[in-house]
């Protein structure tokens, strides 16, 4: 049995779900057949799920896949990782960056900017590059109206304070949330939806449950970040949009409602930050 027969067979949706982060280009990576896998989150259940990026060189390459699914839609980033480019490259990148998200900006289909941020526990590329290139992104997404994918790793105390000195008009996601609840708020105060991933599942992962279960309804976001992270019951497993429904069963559980109450009311929100129709 091939992997993509083996996941399928472990699909878990319910109508109307969302898959609010993942990386169809990185399923192929995982011997996944990214096209069969979608139709079958589609014919589950998934109404939307959104492509995020890490870099600009393949972004037409995404785009084409996003193209093929009326459920699909697509940010444009350069992430933290990037910063390792040197100054002239780095620079190309961004000007690149925002010549793909002008061009696509009314197209439908692009609704954001990321993922950026900034991590300390891999260092990529030292602090004040990372700052520099997570302040020029804000700068596209501000320019543009359009709100971020945020990515933070133990970096909490900068992300927000250049966050809240940024003012975007369209706020964004706090994606894969990783902290506890007092951060939640604070990212909340500013705006922001907190969106969770895989990981809220793992037995380790107290504080980001007690967040899971304080977040407000309309501000609340579920994803898979796939191929990563995949939920504690199929952890065996590469992560794609057809588990996102297990993440659901646990934030659920934690909040004492339904997850097919979780679904719509998430589904809701992701429009709703994406200014697309309820």
């Amino acid at each position: 049995m091939s992997m993509t027969e083996e996941v399928a067979a472990q699909v878990h949706l319910y109508p109307g779900i969302a898959d609010t982060h993942t990386h169809l280009i990185l399923w192929q990576t995982k011997e996944m057949d990214w096209k069969t896998l979608f139709q079958t989150c589609v014919e589950g259940g998934l109404e939307l799920a959104l492509d995020v990026g890490t870099n600009t060189d393949t972004f037409e390459e995404r785009l084409g896949m996003v193209n093929q699914f009326k459920e699909l839609y697509i940010t444009d980033g350069l992430s933290v990782s990037k910063s390792e480019l040197e100054p002239a490259d780095l620079k190309r990148r961004l000007d690149e960056l925002e010549k793909q998200v002008a061009a696509n900006r009314n197209g439908g289909k692009l609704v954001a900017v990321g993922e950026i941020g900034l991590d300390n526990h891999f260092g990529y590329g030292g602090v004040q590059a990372q700052k520099e290139l997570f302040a020029a992104q804000l700068d596209i997404a501000k320019q543009f109206d359009l709100p971020v994918i945020i990515h933070t790793r133990e970096a909490d105390p900068d992300t927000y304070s250049m966050l809240a000195g940024a003012k975007l008009g369209k706020g964004g996601i706090i994606h894969c949330f990783s902290s506890d609840w007092e951060w939640a708020r604070k990212y909340l105060d500013l705006g922001f939806y907190i969106s969770f991933s895989g990981n809220v599942t793992y037995k380790k992962s107290e504080c980001i449950q007690k967040a899971a279960a304080k977040v407000p309804a309309g501000r609340i976001l579920a994803e898979t970040d796939a191929p990563f992270l995949t939920p504690q019951k199929v952890r065996k497993y590469p992560n794609w949009s057809g588990f996102v429904g297990y993440t659901y069963d646990c934030i659920a559980a934690l909040r004492g409602t339904l997850p097919e109450e979780l679904a719509v009311q998430v589904c809701r929100n992701f429009k709703t930050l994406m200014g697309l129709p309820l």
